[in-house]
């Protein structure tokens, strides 16, 4: 994703549709740094696997696909959507899965469906990548034929490319079918095959190279009569009707997508963001590619080329084909930014201000970097809360105490200090890389956004109030951004956006780790705060594409949050057994759970989608869903066994002022402690500006 490109013509393009007068932002786009990273270097013990081939650091340590790599053996599945896939040393293995809906969870069921490989022994690596698809390729053993699958997100079809290989199509399901055909241990010759298994699937495969011939060798499997060079395409059919859309788009197909962006300003007041989507493709024409939408793209696109509304189940909701090769979506940035939309309610600032002053002795005295993020954050938000209130010497005390507790980390004097690891392209922490569970895998990189985020977020609040030590440390913060948010290619140390996930919207917390269910992300709203903490970075350095970028990155995180993680009475995207929650726990590439990692107990499912509380979660929590989810949380803030501590409980509190302000208040003032990354003045401050 190379962003030196400024999109003028897409912005224009862009404000036509919208109705508005719109002007492009004329603003530099990069890296924000090209530099070696300020941190020592160290080499990581865990190193990557073979399946990476020839691609080396900085590694894209949290894409979907990363299981394809993880393991020397045959591996979990990864989820590039609609499909469920899983890379074997034969060839690709893809499932259109089912789906099991309960209280606690949904899962969709992995069941190899069907796998495209050769009949000739062959060995896989991963050859590229981008923020939209990777590729992987098999090579014969002891020969030069090959077989290449492009996966693409968002593919109605699995691809495979043949180069002297001989296609085998194999299943754990009867073939009952070929072409209306049940007689079986015969000969097939077409470019198209409707194949119809006895679960009940059909699919159809295509073979966009003129004709093949295939012996229907047994119940479970095809086998081409000879060796093969074109492109294979298999399609699950789900209605009858579909095969007219699958026909027409099957002859063009994705091999990768570039990324874009571009910014406006228009007439209305709002800044926009503009993404581009541009999908690479091969065969027929570009303007016949199918690829499918999910529901949060459906309300952001711009004028879509639509076909096969809502056909494709994904855990993320019904999907929608668009034909085209390009896809522009459009995002209203929020205007919040240091402080809430609103001034303190006059009634309740006189009790904020007694809180600041027994609070701004808060310090960060943890040397976890999870840990040590929030307070350093919260000692931020009672800087800022001290400025809106006119306190000089209480914020100037805060800052002081916080560029102490800061500089550990920024100047790496501390037991745990961070380190700049060269075998993945990342910043982790000195005990972390030593030990898969310090720092919740920060190592591993797990987390990254969310730890960082916190940082980030810190800096900014000091920054802002101490312009002359936010530039004399502004390396060392900008390359903890570059870890999680960096925005080019050109930055060749650290991967682009590595948590972000430009087609699901939102971002994916595990890293080097491989799960059955593939990526997970646990606390949304520490993503968007991490996101955040960028946009408001930019601000304080006076940095205006970071501010932006910034920006872009919380619109499209909350929007995905809205849609995946809050779940309304109006929405259908999950089973009814399961929505009554009104809050995804674990939103996973094939499930959504109702827990947390760290415990069961529903305060802390509904409390690590809330914290930490800032301006922004105004925008994060809308208050037609809060209206809904309250409750539910209100519900289990009055349980007795167990009691529900304050510190979680504040966070249902907070929330709850949304739509009834004075009773949350009045709940606020018998709070006796809170969460280490909040406190009793942020508490009140959110209140007091609902």
């Amino acid at each position: 994703m190379d962003f030196s490109r400024v999109f003028i013509a897409l912005a224009v393009c862009f404000s036509c549709v919208r109705g508005q007068t719109c002007t492009p932002i004329q603003v530099a786009q990069g890296p924000f740094s090209t530099t070696v990273p300020s941190y020592e270097t160290r080499t990581h013990p865990f190193t990557p696997s073979g399946y990476w081939g020839s691609l080396a650091a900085p590694y894209p340590t949290n894409a979907f696909f990363t299981n394809a790599a993880m393991n020397e053996t045959d591996n979990f599945p990864f989820v590039p959507i609609p499909y469920h896939m899983r890379a074997t040393n034969e060839g690709l293995e893809a499932c259109s899965p089912g789906r099991v809906a309960q209280e606690q969870f949904i899962m969709e069921i992995y069941v190899p469906n069907i796998h495209l490989v050769s009949t000739e022994s062959t060995t896989r690596v991963i050859s590229r990548y981008d923020e939209l698809s990777f590729t992987l390729d098999w090579t014969q053993k002891g020969g030069s034929a090959s077989m290449r699958a492009p996966v693409v997100r968002g593919s109605p079809y699995i691809t495979m490319e043949y180069k002297g290989l001989t296609p085998m199509l194999k299943t754990i399901h009867a073939i009952l079918l070929i072409n209306g055909d049940g007689t079986q241990d015969r000969r097939v010759t077409g470019t198209q095959f409707l194949i119809q298994f006895n679960n009940g699937q059909v699919w159809k495969l295509y073979s966009l190279n003129g004709p093949i011939t295939f012996q229907w060798v047994d119940v479970n499997t095809m086998r081409a009569m000879s060796p093969f060079t074109g492109t294979l395409r298999l399609a699950i059919v789900h209605k009858a009707e579909d095969v007219v859309a699958l026909d027409a788009g099957a002859g063009t197909y994705p091999v990768g997508g570039d990324v874009s962006y571009s910014f406006s300003s228009c007439s209305d007041g709002s800044t926009r963001g503009n993404i581009q989507f541009n999908w690479i493709t091969q065969g027929g024409s570009p303007s016949d590619l199918l690829m499918l939408a999910l529901p949060h793209h459906m309300d952001s696109i711009v004028r879509p080329n639509v076909t096969l509304a809502k056909r494709y189940r994904a855990m993320k909701g019904r999907m929608t084909g668009i034909i085209g090769s390009t896809w522009n979506l459009q995002e209203t940035f929020t205007t919040i930014s240091w402080t809430a939309p609103r001034p303190i309610n006059p009634s309740m600032r006189a009790d904020i201000l007694t809180a600041l002053n027994q609070d701004k002795y808060k310090r960060a005295g943890s040397f976890a970097t999870y840990w040590n993020g929030k307070e350093l954050a919260a000692m931020g938000r009672l800087a800022l809360i001290a400025d809106e209130l006119g306190e000089t010497e209480t914020a100037a005390f805060i800052r002081d105490r916080l560029k102490t507790d800061m500089d550990t980390w920024l100047l790496a004097t501390n037991w745990n200090k961070f380190v700049f690891d060269t075998t993945w392209g990342g910043i982790i922490s000195e005990s972390s890389m030593h030990n898969v569970y310090a720092d919740f895998g920060l190592g591993w990189y797990n987390d990254h956004h969310f730890h960082h985020g916190y940082f980030a977020y810190a800096a900014a609040a000091l920054g802002k109030g101490d312009h002359a030590w936010l530039m004399s440390r502004k390396q060392q913060i900008v390359n903890l951004v570059r870890d999680f948010a960096n925005p080019s290619k050109l930055d060749g140390f650290f991967p682009v956006t590595r948590n972000k996930d430009w087609y699901d919207g939102h971002s994916w917390a595990a890293g080097l780790f491989n799960y059955g269910d593939s990526k997970n992300q646990e606390s949304s709203s520490e993503s968007v705060n991490a996101y955040y903490g960028v946009y408001l970075l930019g601000e304080a350095l006076g940095d205006r594409h970071m501010s932006l970028y910034g920006r872009l990155l919380l619109a499209t995180e909350i929007r995905s949050v809205h849609k995946y993680y809050h779940i309304k009475s109006s929405t259908d995207i999950y089973d009814s057994e399961y929505s009554t929650h009104k809050i995804v726990g674990v939103l996973w590439s094939g499930k959504v759970d109702y827990t947390t990692f760290f415990g069961s107990l529903p305060e802390y499912i509904h409390g690590i989608q809330k914290l930490p509380f800032t301006p922004i979660s105004e925008q994060l929590l809308e208050p037609d869903w809060v209206a809904e989810e309250n409750v539910v949380a209100t519900q289990i803030n009055t349980r007795t066994t167990p009691p529900v501590s304050d510190d979680w409980k504040a966070f249902t509190v907070m929330s709850s002022s949304i739509v009834d302000q004075q009773n949350a208040w009045t709940q606020a003032k018998r709070l006796r402690y809170f969460d280490n990354g909040n406190t009793r003045t942020n508490t009140y401050y959110f209140i007091a500006t609902r």
